[in-house]
Parts: structure tokens; sequence; C-alpha cells
């Protein structure tokens, strides 16, 4: 997840201060929800949706590339 969204900040020029900003959290707490140690809201993924034109949520937030 980390690196997914690392990629899509990098593609879309959105820094992770900004990004905690419009998502309304801390750095710390997005910190921690990147790595996969707090689970992302509703709220939350419906924004991430937006700000990165997301289409697919499920297999965005669910599926891993191996």
């Amino acid at each position: 997840m980390q690196d997914k969204l690392n990629q899509l900040m990098t593609e879309y020029y959105v820094t992770f201060e900004e990004l905690s900003v419009r998502l309304g959290v801390s750095k710390r707490t997005l910190t921690r929800k990147m790595k996969g140690d707090l689970d992302w809201t509703y709220p939350e993924i419906s924004l991430l949706m937006q700000i990165f034109n997301i289409q697919d949520p499920i297999t965005f937030f669910y599926e891993d590339k191996e």
C-alpha cells in the first residue's frame, strides 16, 4: 500500500504533508495508515479515490502486487 500511494503522490505531485492535510489526519497517522498499522476509514478512502482518480478501490486497497 505504501508503495502504491508513494507512486500516486509522485504522479499527481502531491506531497506527504498536503495529503495529510487533505485527509484531515496527522502526518504520523498517515504514516501508520500507509504502512498498514491503521485501517483507512470510508471517508478517507473516498477522498483518496478523488485525489488520485482511483477507479477500483477494491483492487487498489486489497490486492498486492507480488
